[in-house]
């Protein structure tokens, strides 16, 4: 009767080592690959385009098309600016004009919702819970009429608790 091969396996130093059989080394291996595989498929999709999560109280900038993770309250990714009627720092106007932009926040349960924050005269603010997420900043301000590109766009916002 021949002997049953041994692998050597070497963990991660590569100074220990554990004695497996060949078939016990298949099915570990068998039994993390889908469990990984989807993990980093998680990972991946959880990290792109998207920031870490801020602190309450904490402002935080976002581009066209990133996201944050807000804990409990689910995830809110910035979609972009759709009017943008700011009066440029070099011209003189009849007001100061208004900066539109759209959120979309995704609840832990629900559907995702699109609001739209201004910089003047509408919504500052969203309500979350006991929250509230607030329009900050639209930067870059507009120097010449036209003259920012949608993708060079960045909202700055902050997650603060709401006033009774």
């Amino acid at each position: 009767m021949g002997t049953i091969p041994v692998c050597r396996l070497y963990i991660l130093t590569g100074q220990s080592s554990l004695l497996f059989h060949p078939s016990e080394i298949l099915a570990v291996c068998r039994a993390a690959v889908i469990p990984l595989s989807l993990f980093a498929l998680w990972a991946v999709a959880a990290c792109e385009g998207d920031i870490s999560a801020p602190e309450t109280g904490e402002s935080f900038t976002l581009a066209p098309g990133e996201g944050v993770a807000l804990g409990a309250l689910g995830h809110v990714r910035f979609q972009g600016v759709v009017a943008d009627s700011r009066c440029p720092l070099r011209l003189q106007c009849v007001w100061a004009g208004d900066g539109a932009v759209v959120l979309e926040v995704i609840p832990r349960t629900g559907d995702a919702v699109e609001h739209t924050l201004h910089t003047l005269g509408g919504a500052k603010a969203i309500v979350l819970d006991s929250y509230e997420l607030t329009l900050i900043e639209l930067s870059p301000y507009p120097e010449v009429p036209g003259g920012i590109r949608p993708e060079d766009y960045r909202v700055t916002l902050a997650l603060v608790e709401a006033l009774d």
